[in-house]
């Protein structure tokens, strides 16, 4: 039944992107990424953090999904050991373009480790990406 879904629901038109997402955006913490969207909705870019581990001018791969004015990404943090995925809204505001969004990272937590420490391997959020 749920192979049945999967084939089904991966057959259903999305509506093409409504608005130009493509383009260097910022969040509020200093983080840059550079998004391609093709007209059929394909994501595909780089993302720079500006917090955590990496080095503020290392590249990581992102791909995802635009619908309308909505998007959807996510970022391999590879040697880092997490994922994190994005999802929210297009919207102009008086201050112009903004992209809101909520993000789950998921870190990897050691297979030794997990009995104890498995309860705070995902770290949820906002972000707000700018123009």
């Amino acid at each position: 039944m749920l192979q049945a879904f999967l084939r089904k629901s991966t057959t259903v038109d999305a509506p093409v992107p409504s608005v130009n997402f493509k383009g260097v955006w910022v969040n509020e913490l200093g983080s840059k990424m550079t998004l391609d969207v093709t007209d059929g909705g394909n994501v595909s870019g780089t993302y720079v953090t500006n917090v955590g581990s990496p080095g503020k001018t290392e590249e990581f791969p992102l791909t995802g999904f635009a619908s309308g004015d909505l998007i959807a990404f996510t970022v391999n943090f590879g040697k880092y050991g997490s994922l994190t995925s994005w999802s929210g809204q297009h919207t102009e505001t008086e201050n112009g373009a903004v992209i809101k969004t909520m993000w789950l990272l998921a870190e990897n937590v050691p297979d030794q480790n997990e009995p104890k420490n498995l309860w705070g391997a995902v770290l949820t959020g906002a972000d707000e990406f700018t123009r």
